[in-house]
């Protein structure tokens, strides 16, 4: 049903008590007429006497019409103090129904503004007094709406974002903390390795904003992947032996068009994915070969699906859609593997 405006419905309740007010007037004043007339018709005026000619009869007849003006003032008067009165209780009562309609309208939107405030679902389709409120109680509704979906989102994102951050930087600190205790050499490519692993890091908080909805920028070249996987695999062999993961890549030379260091980083998601689910004593494996990329590990469960990825898996499915490249997972007897095939 449409809503009526507030300003009509206002207007309504001044003009409906007015227009008793002047119903009730004009029915006074015609009942008073109508009952001074008669009264003056049956004055002895109007006997035989009334042609007759006597030197008293105007003024005789003038104190009459004195005495009826009287009345008929009197009479009016209060005629239009009973009109007055009457239209005034219908106004006082009219008023206190516009004001407590429009007093639940504002409780029932600020009881929803604090649901809100407090995460809580609200509905506010029954908050109608006027089309007015109607609407912003639908915009309110909208805004608790797309809240919750951020709230949501959010929540997603950093549970996502603490493995997405906490897997590179444990990484770093194993091959530090070897450093320290003298268990590796000092060289060029363990820096490398670090380099990388921090450059994953600042990747990954600059990738936070997208998922606000915001597009990510890609900057297309052909290159070979089976290097740029060996060089991110290489990054995980210490965390890999510290969970007596086994770990192996088998790559044969593959070119691509496609965004390089975004695909580093789409490596880099998936085998933090598999950190995080193979058990230990697990097998991760690479493999590159036929126009696709199969990372497959060990695992005892079901199959992720694509509503619930977290962050990372949701940047490898978002670049493979940017790219034309299919991305999903399926099983193996014994694990899952997650396919990239490039078209």
């Amino acid at each position: 049903m449409k809503e009526t405006k507030l300003s009509t419905k206002f207007l309504l309740y001044v003009i409906i008590p007015v227009a008793i007010m002047g119903i009730l007037m004009a029915f006074g004043e015609k009942r008073i007429f109508e009952n001074r007339f008669d009264s003056f018709a049956k004055t002895q005026f109007m006997d035989r006497n009334f042609y007759v000619l006597d030197p008293y009869f105007s003024k005789a007849r003038l104190n009459n019409i004195d005495d009826v003006k009287r009345a008929t003032m009197l009479e009016i008067i209060v005629s239009f103090i009973f009109a007055f009165g009457t239209s005034l209780a219908i106004s006082i009562i009219l008023a206190e129904l516009f004001q407590r309609k429009i007093a639940q309208s504002l409780t029932e939107l600020s009881t929803a503004v604090k649901k809100i405030e407090n995460g809580e679902k609200i509905d506010l389709s029954k908050s109608g007094f006027s089309s007015e409120i109607s609407d912003l109680g639908k915009k309110i509704e909208s805004l608790s709406v797309q809240l919750n979906l951020r709230t949501d989102t959010r929540k997603a994102m950093t549970s996502s974002v603490y493995h997405e951050i906490m897997t590179p930087l444990g990484v770093v600190k194993m091959q530090l903390e070897a450093l320290k205790d003298k268990m590796i050499p000092y060289d060029d490519e363990l820096i490398d390795k670090m380099i990388l692993n921090v450059d994953h890091i600042s990747e990954v908080l600059k990738d936070l904003k997208n998922i606000e909805g915001r597009e990510i920028e890609y900057s297309i070249e052909s290159f070979d992947v089976s290097k740029d996987v060996e060089e991110v695999g290489k990054s995980f062999i210490a965390i890999f032996e510290s969970r007596k993961i086994s770990f192996e890549t088998r790559t044969e030379s593959l070119k691509i068009s496609a965004d390089r260091r975004r695909f580093r980083q789409v490596i880099f998601n998936l085998l933090s994915n598999a950190v995080k689910y193979t058990p230990s004593g697990g097998k991760v494996l690479i493999d590159i070969k036929n126009n696709e990329i199969d990372l497959s590990n060990t695992f005892d469960g079901s199959l992720p699906d694509p509503s619930t990825y977290g962050t990372g898996l949701k940047f490898v499915k978002n670049f493979c859609e940017h790219h034309g490249f299919k991305f999903f997972f399926d099983y193996f007897h014994g694990g899952v593997v997650a396919k990239i095939i490039f078209r």
